[in-house]
């Protein structure tokens, strides 16, 4: 964690002013109240749409992984999705992908840095996702009568992500697809300015971390990661309607809560504390604000949200980490430990190759 200090404290300044930003002029006393009022039957749905969506990103990540590892368990994948969610609760700088990907290669025969790439297009498809889905929700006729298309901050948002994300996907492509032109790249960029030492590692590296990315190259199995993705994503907007209806928030109906959902996929994804506690809350407040919703309505909506959520996927992941014998303490050094398994596999590869050469030569 030293190597990440900087950021840890950078994460813990962004959340601190969001949390300001999104609690000013909001009675704490209201809050409570509104919270106490809230309906019991409602918020059960919520947290059970919230919990269900974790299984659904374990479907999604079997197709992922299927053109380099078409065998792996829905058990195995699911209980490192419940330990990489659980370390983004409690670890900060989004340490829970690093642990995810290591809990996977525990449990299944797949090496980390493969899932770890696999990871980096499930991030991509998220973002492409919550993208469509913001754009067309604010599209819809009724939100465009509205005036939400008239609020500079949501255009400038949808806007911004999808170039973003649209350039991070065309790069993943490209890369793939024409494995030459990235290692030209690479050379003419990276090759001139690193030592040679470092130059070989990450061009080794990037060899390795580009297998969990070959799912660009398979357009039938993209499109169902795609299927998956929406599926995930309307998962959670689903259980966001029912935290609102349980506030009595019932303007701007699931397509309202899909924008928030959306704004709140964003917001998570800046430098915060564990837990993301921050930005969901603003993300929160400048969606429903847009539609005209009462700011301690909001405040108490989007804190019992965060708190309700938190909490199942956090416990399943620490039995998960239990159950699969997994210490602590790898979980903190996940990041480390994906490095070095990742540094392995590319020895290996070179050293292969370097046999086959020296077969061919001999021969």
């Amino acid at each position: 964690m030293r190597k990440h200090r900087g950021k840890v404290l950078l994460g813990l300044v962004i959340s601190v002013l969001l949390l300001a930003w999104a609690l000013r002029d909001v009675s704490a006393a209201s809050v409570l109240a509104l919270v106490r009022g809230a309906h019991p039957g409602w918020l059960a749905l919520m947290v059970v749409a919230a919990t269900a969506a974790f299984p659904l990103r374990a479907f999604r990540w079997r197709v992922l992984l299927l053109p380099e590892y078409p065998s792996t368990s829905f058990h195995g994948r699911f209980a490192a999705v419940c330990i990489g969610f659980m370390a983004n609760n409690v670890f900060p700088v989004r340490l829970g992908e690093f642990a995810r990907a290591l809990a996977l290669s525990r449990v299944e025969r797949v090496e980390a840095g493969a899932a770890f790439g696999s990871l980096v297009i499930e991030r991509v498809l998220d973002g492409l996702t919550l993208t469509a889905l913001l754009v067309l929700v604010l599209l819809l006729p009724g939100h465009a009568r509205s005036g939400l298309l008239d609020v500079p901050l949501l255009g400038r948002i949808a806007l911004g992500a999808a170039a973003v994300f649209g350039v991070g996907f065309v790069g993943i492509w490209v890369m793939v697809r024409y494995p030459g032109v990235a290692v030209r790249v690479f050379e003419a960029t990276a090759g001139r300015v690193l030592p040679d030492r470092f130059y070989e590692k990450l061009r080794s590296l990037l060899a390795t971390f580009v297998r969990g990315l070959r799912i660009v190259s398979h357009p039938w199995i993209l499109a169902r990661a795609v299927a998956w993705s929406v599926a995930v994503w309307l998962c959670l907007s689903a259980s966001m309607w029912c935290g609102m209806l349980a506030f009595g928030i019932q303007r701007p109906g699931f397509t309202g809560a899909v924008l928030v959902q959306a704004l709140v996929g964003f917001a998570v994804a800046i430098p915060s504390s564990p837990g993301f506690f921050g930005p969901l809350e603003a993300a929160a407040r400048v969606g429903l604000r847009a539609y005209g919703v009462d700011a301690t309505r909001i405040v108490a909506f989007a804190t019992t949200y965060h708190i309700l959520t938190f909490v199942p996927i956090t416990l399943l992941g620490l039995w998960q980490l239990w159950r699969l014998g997994l210490r602590w303490s790898e979980v903190e050094h996940s990041e480390e430990i994906v490095e070095a398994s990742v540094e392995e596999a590319s020895s290996r590869a070179d050293d292969e190759r370097a046999r086959r050469h020296g077969a061919v030569g001999g021969a």
